[in-house]
């Protein structure tokens, strides 16, 4: 449930940019199927410094995503 979020999130932040999913999966040094299989939701457990990277490249805190996978408890 939390990785569908998480993906979604993901997702959201890409397409608010206008960026493809190649030119993240090319800034983050990885391949574009690896991008789909988190947005998607496949990928059960995503690369933690991966996801700091996607994390920088979007702009968004990485404590939005570790709240998502309910590492870290919200208000």
């Amino acid at each position: 449930m939390y990785i569908n979020n998480l993906g979604k999130i993901i997702r959201s932040e890409r397409r608010s940019w206008g960026m493809s999913k190649r030119k993240l999966a090319k800034l983050s040094y990885t391949d574009v199927e690896t991008i789909e299989d988190i947005e998607s939701g496949k990928e059960k457990n995503p690369d933690f410094f991966l996801m700091l990277k996607i994390c920088d490249i979007l702009e968004i805190s990485v404590f939005t995503l570790l709240k998502e996978k309910n590492f870290l408890k919200g208000e």
